[in-house]
């Protein structure tokens, strides 16, 4: 019988390669990705569906409510 720690864990896919978003700059002064044709916030784009940081953090929240 596994801990009940190791039971309720949850596991997340190692990422082996990180690409970059085609067509945007990481601004490092500004800290975001920047379009490079119109100067737009990658984040505001309407085809962005990550749910990421600049660093490829997986955000889960701290409490997990409802599970």
């Amino acid at each position: 019988m596994k801990h009940i720690l190791l039971q309720k864990a949850l596991k997340y896919k190692k990422r082996t390669k990180i690409e970059e978003p085609k067509g945007f700059l990481f601004d490092s002064l500004f800290g975001a990705w920047i379009n490079i044709k119109n100067k737009t916030l990658l984040i505001q784009a309407a085809d962005f569906k990550a749910l990421g940081t600049k660093k490829e953090d997986i955000e889960t929240g701290e409490d997990r409510k409802g599970e």
